[in-house]
């Protein structure tokens, strides 16, 4: 099942979406694709986590 991007907004902006990267629904605007990545904390977000001594699950997501 494709996901049809125009039926969400750019998390950051608020235009229409055209991408998914880094967990985030953005526009193709650099600057939002950047706050998404700096907001998951790149690629490898959970290792970074990790190496800062934290849960490689982020703990608002560790709901037990």
């Amino acid at each position: 099942m494709a996901i049809n991007f125009n039926d969400y907004k750019c998390q950051f902006c608020g235009k229409t979406s055209t991408n998914f990267a880094f967990a985030a629904f953005v526009c193709d605007d650099i600057e939002c694709i950047e706050k998404a990545r700096e907001e998951r904390g790149g690629p490898a977000g959970h290792m970074k986590r990790k190496a800062e001594g934290r849960p490689i699950i982020p703990e608002d997501l560790n709901r037990d």
